[in-house]
């Protein structure tokens, strides 16, 4: 994964179970942050994550600490620890029509949730902002783009089709975790019920097998 932190460039992955190695040593390192081998190898960022959807928002700010791969000769950041600063509560995505985000209040939580953290833009480092369902529709997308484009340096924007969203539910939910994780060769079908839409995804031994979409969600039950 690849994001932009201001110009520069930072590179980190998840670690994976052929890479455990990499975490053995994490003990022997220096717990204070201002010691220098600390600062050399390890970073710590705040991150900003912000989900607007088509039937709610929430916003989730957290500390990412990173570590250079050493052993393997990498200037790559792998991550090894996450703590969640500050989680929003959920907000139903408000609308000045059936279809047209209300960007004013959707501006005033994102503030508000900033408040409450006791952070302000200036504290973080780099964040991502998922737009989905009827928030992904051009109109929507391009007004929630605006409010982050005094940082854009900073966010990663995407706008989530089907596909993107099904795979992030299987991720976020557990599912693909579960295929590896418990050792059993065994296929798992996850269901994330949105606002408008469900979306559904098959996963086996960790890989997604497939995707699909369904025009039935919770506003429309």
């Amino acid at each position: 994964m690849e994001l932009t932190p201001g110009e520069n460039t930072l590179l980190f992955h998840e670690g994976h179970d052929d890479e455990d190695y990499e975490h053995e040593d994490m003990a022997s390192m220096p717990l204070d942050e201002e010691h220098p081998m600390w600062r050399s190898e390890r970073i710590s960022l705040n991150s900003v994550g912000i989900d607007i959807g088509s039937s709610t928002s929430h916003l989730i700010f957290s500390r990412l600490i990173l570590r250079r791969q050493g052993i393997a000769l990498s200037s790559r950041f792998v991550v090894v620890k996450r703590e969640i600063i500050y989680e929003s509560p959920i907000l139903l995505t408000p609308y000045l029509d059936k279809t047209t985000i209300d960007t004013t209040k959707l501006d005033d939580f994102i503030h508000e949730a900033y408040q409450q953290a006791r952070l302000t833009p200036k504290d973080i480092d780099t964040g991502a902002v998922i737009v989905t369902g009827e928030a992904a529709k051009k109109k929507n997308a391009e007004a929630i783009a605006a409010l982050f484009s005094t940082q854009a340096g900073k966010f990663v924007c995407a706008t989530a089709g089907h596909n993107l969203e099904a795979i992030l539910a299987a991720y976020g939910s557990g599912a693909v975790a579960m295929t590896v994780n418990e050792g059993g060769d065994f296929t798992v079908m996850n269901v994330d019920i949105g606002g408008g839409t469900s979306k559904i995804s098959i996963v086996k031994k960790g890989q997604m097998i497939d995707t699909a979409a369904l025009e039935v969600g919770a506003r429309l039950v």
